[in-house]
Formats: structure tokens, sequence, C-alpha cells
């Protein structure tokens, strides 16, 4: 697999984002095992202490939980994903809102812009 890592943020951050991601857009459920450190970082092209910094932390937030002998799996509560999913689409909406608001495009405009799109996907 051919990752293009930014510069900008630790890679170890970077890599939990691409997991988080999956469980928070339902490509990994509650159940589900993740793959071990290792073959996340050969896939990736990383140092495996990355990997398991970036799990750790997964563990930290919940999102994980490491079973010694069986592996790390989805353990994210239903309330959990539902914050997670909040503060991300409160994120995005914040950087959008600031870039439109730098382009000179009023709120009105947006929303029917959004509305025309919305229903064109």
């Amino acid at each position: 697999m051919s990752y293009q890592f930014s510069h900008d943020v630790p890679i170890y951050l970077q890599i939990m984002e691409i997991f988080r991601d999956q469980i928070l857009s339902g490509q990994l459920v509650r159940g589900d095992q993740l793959p071990s450190v290792r073959e996340v970082a050969m896939n990736y092209g990383v140092n495996p202490n990355t990997v398991q910094k970036a799990f750790l932390e997964m563990d930290r937030m919940e999102l994980t939980r490491s079973e010694r002998t069986s592996g790390r799996f989805v353990v994210a509560s239903d309330a959990l994903l539902k914050k997670l999913r909040t503060e991300e689409s409160h994120t995005a909406i914040e950087i959008f809102i600031q870039r439109m608001k730098t382009l000179g495009i009023e709120c009105a405009e947006i929303i029917e812009i959004i509305k025309e799109r919305w229903n064109d996907n």
C-alpha cells in the first residue's frame, strides 16, 4: 500500500486518524479485529513503534481494546461514536465557514448550494 503521509502532523496521529475514520464511518464496527501492529507497519512502511503508539492512543480513547492473546478489537460505544462524529462535523463546518467567509459568499447562498449538491449525491 502506498500512502503519502503529511509532514505537518506526526505519523502516529495520521495512522490513528485512518483507523478512527474507518470506525466512525462504519467500515470497522464493534467487535471487528484490527490488523496487527506489524501488518500495519509493513503496509504503511512505518516503524512498528509508531503504529503501537497510534493503537495505544485509540485504546486510551476507548475506540479499541487490546486483548493480550487475541489482538486488538473495536469497542467504541454508540455514545462515544456519536460524540466523535459530532466533534468531527463541527470541525469540518468551522473550516468550511471560514473558507466561505474568506471568499465573500453569504450564508443564504451557501445553504442553496448545499441543498443543490446534497440532492445530486
